[in-house]
């Protein structure tokens, strides 16, 4: 599958396994780049530039978590176009490919920087950072099978450092804001999914101190394993689905104990799913007794404590929806 991303991009904060960056405004003698940054280490990989007719080709291996790669070709002020091809080969095999088309101009400095980007769903709002005074932004809003929502201009007035826009589209059904923001006559676009889905399901419950999934609680996961390929289906071709399983326990015994159970069970159920299929990213993480089911006192055995919760979105789930910023495992 190669996802493309809709809009010209600044940065690109998809949170995928590589992140994206380039010189929307390159400086006098400066020529056009592009820049990777793998979250994890590259065996091998491919970025090939197309622009003003040339195209020119990156290959490389033995990249390591973190380390950004820049890729510049030739200076040409007639051309402020390019599509960039990426090709990265993980170390454990997986295989991500994405196709990006850019634009940038010879002009005032004006950038976009998405790495602490946040969207709070409730107030219908995205923020992020700027290295120029912004006078207005457009904003297109794309829901499921890339289908416009909305599309429209808003004032903004502030920069440079953090801005604040509203979204253009009911938050419930947007998937991906395809944005572009304005400084004098420089400009500087960029893609941003606030996409979050809590999937409804039947509670797998487990055992008491047990994090295996007994035979007869196997029928739900199938249905949840049905509904995450109908999401693919839906939403796959615009955004990195990522699915985040999050443990929970009931209170019976202490809350260390109970984080590890918890991070046992949210891992059995993303193992069961990649044993039955599921292919794309798994994501879990043990709340412990975090998110009881059913309120309780300490020390108390209670079956419905004893769940997952099936969380989906492009980035991981923002903290305008109840659940805390954590660090994510990848199974």
């Amino acid at each position: 599958m190669i996802p493309w991303i809709v809009g010209m991009l600044s940065s690109v904060a998809l949170a995928g396994d590589m992140d994206f960056n380039y010189t929307p405004n390159p400086a006098p003698g400066e020529q056009p780049a592009f820049m990777v940054t793998p979250k994890r280490p590259l065996s091998e990989f491919l970025v090939v530039v197309e622009a003003g007719g040339e195209s020119y080709e990156f290959t490389g291996s033995g990249v390591e978590a973190g380390e950004q790669m820049r890729f510049a070709w030739e200076r040409n002020a007639s051309v402020t176009r390019a599509d960039v091809f990426v090709r990265g080969v993980f170390t454990d095999g997986y295989v991500e490919e994405v196709q990006i088309p850019i634009e940038y101009s010879y002009g005032t400095q004006l950038s976009v920087d998405l790495s602490r980007a946040t969207a709070d769903l409730k107030a219908h709002t995205l923020t992020v950072e700027v290295t120029a005074p912004v006078d207005r932004a457009e904003i297109t809003a794309y829901g499921a099978r890339r289908a416009v929502l909305e599309s429209g201009e808003v004032s903004i007035g502030a920069g440079p450092g953090e801005i604040t826009m509203p979204w253009a589209g009911d938050p419930a059904e947007v998937v991906l804001l395809d944005i572009k923001v304005y400084s004098g006559n420089s400009w500087a676009g960029f893609t941003y999914s606030p996409w979050f889905l809590d999937i409804p399901h039947d509670d797998v419950h487990f055992q008491s101190n047990q994090a295996d999934i007994l035979p007869e609680e196997e029928w739900k996961l199938e249905a949840t394993l049905r509904q995450l390929q109908d999401v693919l289906e839906q939403y796959g071709e615009m955004v990195p689905v990522k699915v985040y399983i999050a443990g929970c326990t009931d209170t019976a015994g202490d809350s260390a104990h109970n984080r590890d159970l918890s991070l046992r069970r949210a891992r059995a159920i993303a193992s069961w799913l990649r044993e039955h299929g599921y292919q794309e990213p798994l994501y879990y993480h043990g709340f412990g007794e975090r998110f009881l089911a059913v309120q309780t006192g300490d020390g108390v055995d209670n079956a419905a404590n004893r769940r997952v919760l099936y969380l989906v979105g492009a980035n991981p789930p923002p903290p305008s929806t109840g659940v805390p910023q954590v660090s994510w495992r990848e199974l």
